[in-house]
């Protein structure tokens, strides 16, 4: 998407550039998790443009997209299908972010050539620990919100016993999916009783053990919870009576060969997700939800669209909700739930890259129909390829800029105003729904 070449968006741009940034959403562990590359070509499909290159590859078979995304064989060997596949998807907003990181960290301009790769092969060795968060502070981000928990190697259990440490800058969330699996069955009751040191019997007793991991995710360290159940269900949440939850629950109990499958599972499921809710509230955690588009193809969006949320919005009205993704591609009913909930942010986390025109569409509609201080506006969603979140970044100040810009020629905002939005969407936004405790810039 070509961006403005005006004198207003160059003066928006360089001072949005500047402007210090809350990452409200990353899968970063740190350093030492990040995969170390000797092949150029999967230093340059991390992330969401694999996704694309598998978009664009009907007919090539199964065993050739899987030696291209999985490292095997050389370089020689596996450009022909990545060139072509390159070739298809180079334009997508995706593949943007791998053009930054080419320019950026790998100082290739111009076409992605077989001959480019060599470079990046030579650049690959010097990604160390200071290059990892070297990135991170150029790119001005203050502060990452990181949900990670759910997938420590080691389990839930080495982060609330102190083995697994993360960097100053890292704010953990609580992985609300390990709690309600849409597929559950004796052992995900095993290991809440072993984090919890609780033996369980019940479906009270669960749900106190849970309470206690909750409490000590909070001891060391947590500042809210992450639920992305979205990718295995519908988001409509139903309000079961507790003996139809207590009575699935007790499947599993009383016999630990048992297992709840999807929907089997639906009123446990639910029920224990409006518990969390309660948990939520006491401890005055702010939530985080998956809503709109998934990763990977092949998914069901429909199901995710979060306007299935109102209900649960509704209820639970002493929760803070944060909404994921800009509820793409459902613009109209994510900036309904913000207009009309006053416990509901939207979150533009991983949105600047799904589609452009969508989040500078969702960013200028948002200052026209609800307070501006509902909006949070970055976030990478990357793994541990902090490169490919400082790209992202830079897509989300163009955008935000493009916004701010069209509103300005509209004649809704003057230019100091504009800023000031935009210092609200990057920082103060998330720095005040979050308990940060930074400052107002």
């Amino acid at each position: 998407m070509p961006y403005p070449q005006t004198q207003i968006y160059s003066r928006l741009l360089d001072q949005i550039l500047a402007i210090p940034v809350i990452d409200c959403h990353e899968h970063l562990m740190g350093p030492e998790e990040r995969p170390r590359y000797n092949d150029p070509i999967t230093a340059l499909i991390q992330g969401y443009v694999q996704n694309d290159l598998e978009s664009a590859a009907f007919g090539i078979p199964a065993s050739e997209l899987k030696q291209l995304f999985e490292g095997n064989g050389s370089t020689d060997e596996r450009w022909p299908l990545f060139e072509k596949l390159w070739h298809a998807t180079q334009h997508t907003a995706y593949a943007r972010v791998t053009k930054l990181v080419l320019k950026n960290t790998y100082g290739i301009e111009g076409p992605l050539t077989r001959e480019a790769l060599e470079q990046v092969a030579e650049k690959l060795q010097g990604m160390d620990e200071q290059a990892y968060f070297r990135i991170i502070e150029q790119a001005n981000i203050r502060v990452l919100l990181v949900d990670v928990l759910g997938w420590l190697p080691k389990g839930l259990g080495s982060f609330l016993d102190g083995r697994k440490t993360f960097p100053d800058k890292w704010r953990l969330f609580i992985p609300l999916p390990n709690f309600h699996p849409t597929r559950l069955d004796f052992n995900t009751v095993n290991e809440i009783s072993s984090l919890a040191d609780k033996h369980i019997t019940s479906l009270e007793e669960y749900l106190e053990a849970v309470f206690i991991i909750f409490q000590r995710c909070i001891a060391r360290g947590t500042i809210g919870i992450k639920d992305q159940s979205a990718y295995e269900r519908i988001l409509d949440y139903d309000l079961p009576p507790k003996c139809e939850a207590e009575k699935l629950f007790n499947q599993l109990l009383v016999d630990p060969h048992n297992a709840l499958g999807w929907p089997e599972s639906k009123p446990l499921n639910d029920f224990l997700f409006h518990q969390f809710m309660h948990f939520a509230r006491e401890l005055k955690l702010p939530v985080q939800l998956h809503t709109g588009h998934m990763a990977g193809i092949r998914n069901r969006v429909d199901k995710t669209n979060a306007a299935y949320l109102a209900s649960v919005l509704e209820l639970h009205r002493e929760v803070r909700f944060d909404l994921f993704h800009g509820n793409w591609p459902y613009l109209g009913d994510l900036l309904f739930l913000g207009k009309n909930y006053p416990n509901v942010a939207l979150d533009c986390c991983w949105l600047h890259i799904i589609d452009p025109h969508y989040a500078i569409e969702l960013l200028e509609r948002s200052v026209l129909t609800l307070p501006h201080t509902k909006v949070h506006g970055f976030g990478g969603d990357y793994g541990d390829v902090p490169e490919y979140v400082a790209g992202h970044l830079r897509l989300a100040r163009q955008n935000i800029a493009a916004a701010l810009m069209n509103l300005i020629e509209g004649g809704w905002l003057e230019e100091e105003q504009a800023i000031s939005l935009a210092k609200d969407w990057l920082f103060n936004n998330p720095n005040r729904f979050f308990d940060l405790g930074f400052g107002e810039i």
